[in-house]
């Protein structure tokens, strides 16, 4: 017998939701402190990502910043927000988000082909 498990999409998740203007709202597991004081980020929208924030992606190094330049041009947080909620996003919560962000690009190339 095989234990092979079926790959669902991310937007199966019922942290998901999609909005009317196609955008997706992922509730967090662990809300983001990014100013002292105010209240935390309790979820992040992710929008379609435009060609800047694919250059962006596309110019930086590695996989892991990759996945950062895509999910904050999804979720169209830069500058000193984007920094603090890089530094305070938990793990599970940034890969989901960058799972839910990658399903704007559809079916592109794939690794090795």
């Amino acid at each position: 017998m095989s234990d092979t498990k079926t790959k669902t999409s991310p937007l199966d998740d019922p942290r998901v939701t999609k909005n009317d203007d196609g955008s997706y709202t992922v509730q967090l597991l662990y809300p983001v402190q990014i100013i002292q004081g105010d209240a935390p980020m309790t979820s992040v929208t992710l929008s379609r990502v435009r060609g800047r924030g694919m250059v962006a992606m596309l110019d930086t190094d590695g996989t892991g910043s990759r996945l950062e330049r895509l999910m904050l041009a999804s979720a169209q947080l830069v500058g000193p927000v984007a920094e603090a909620f890089m530094d305070n996003v938990e793990g599970p919560d940034f890969l989901f988000l960058t799972e839910v962000a990658a399903t704007f690009l559809g079916n592109g190339q794939t690794t090795g082909q």
